[in-house]
């Protein structure tokens, strides 16, 4: 089965933004299985990612369940080649190997935006983590065309001073754009007292294009924001869809918390090794071959941390012990990630 979690780089690919309903996780998941054209069966997490938090809040993990519901194998990172292993270890070995090509998957392209991006400059936002954001669902089900995105900085995050960045995404599903005729993007921040901002209102500029789908970008200075306090954020625009402009205002409460569902829009650049490569990366420095790790044959930074994984306090990480350190080192990278 596949699991459709959080987003763990919403925007990255332009179908998928993170999603604020659990209907929309439902259309984001039929949308991948026209994309992908798999046959296999979909589990769709619940909007507060109980199912993510209870597998360990990986976004690429694996896991091989035998018929008594006990894991019986689990990674941080899938890696197809090790379930084949794990598989005919388990169930036995097969007579012919079903390759990709065997399977002959109805693929389709994905969806597109239903307009060029435009020529507006993106704003950088390297090093910045997604905050905790509340949208305020209407009953009647108001469509959120443009999704907030927000994100801070880490002075921000712990010590309530550093920059604040506000995106707003059009959702390819509700298939919007932007129309240099209608009124730009206006928002407003409602803030309590003690916090101080460079800016509380915006108006985004427009693009040349008489159709676009940039998103629209801001970013402030936060001067003060105490930790209980949050803020309330407004924000009006026009979407266009086929035949149609919408005039939309929408509501949003932020909180000065990272939030550890909201995934990184972009990559940091690396590769996140998987669980077998950062084992093999630890016992690298086994210098007797033994199997086994002193506290001198790791790095300085795990060092520090060893007596964390040397469960019977006998001064050696055996197989067990330097197994859960790379589980631990490699979701560790994965949130950096």
């Amino acid at each position: 089965m596949l699991v459709y979690k959080s987003l763990a780089h919403p925007e990255l690919v332009g179908t998928y933004v993170q999603p604020f309903t659990l209907d929309e996780r439902l259309a984001h998941s039929q949308q991948a299985i026209k994309e992908l054209g798999t046959t296999m069966p979909w589990l769709v997490d619940q909007m507060d990612n109980r199912l993510k938090h209870a597998l360990g809040d990986r976004p690429n993990s694996e896991y091989v369940i035998d018929p008594l519901g006990k894991i019986v194998r689990k990674r941080a990172w899938s890696n197809p080649g090790e379930v084949r292993k794990d598989l005919e270890e388990l169930v036995g070995k097969v007579k012919k190997t079903t390759l990709p090509e065997d399977l002959k998957l109805n693929v389709v392209p994905p969806l597109a935006q239903s307009a060029p991006k435009g020529d507006l400059a993106p704003i950088p936002r390297a090093g910045l983590f997604p905050i905790v954001i509340k949208p305020q669902l209407d009953k009647d089900g108001d469509l959120f065309y443009a999704k907030l995105r927000c994100e801070a900085d880490p002075p921000l995050i712990d010590e309530g001073k550093g920059k604040l960045y506000l995106g707003f995404h059009l959702d390819p599903l509700h298939r919007a754009h932007w129309n240099k005729l209608q009124k730009p993007l206006r928002f407003e921040l409602t803030a309590p007292e003690g916090v101080k901002l460079s800016a509380t209102t915006g108006e985004s500029p427009k693009s040349s294009s008489e159709n676009d789908s940039a998103p629209r970008e801001f970013l402030l200075d936060v001067n003060s924001w105490p930790a209980d306090k949050t803020i309330q954020l407004t924000v009006a625009y026009d979407a266009c869809t086929e035949d149609l402009c919408h005039s939309v205002k929408q509501t949003y409460v932020l909180s000065r918390q990272r939030d550890q569902d909201g995934g990184r829009a972009k990559s940091a650049g690396f590769r996140v090794l998987t669980l077998e490569q950062m084992t093999q990366r630890l016992l690298a420095g086994d210098k007797n071959g033994d199997g086994k790790l002193i506290k001198e044959e790791l790095n300085s930074i795990q060092q520090s941390r060893f007596l964390d994984y040397d469960f019977n306090k006998d001064g050696v990480l055996e197989k067990d012990e330097i197994q859960t350190m790379a589980e631990q080192l490699t979701a560790s990278a994965e949130s950096k990630e």
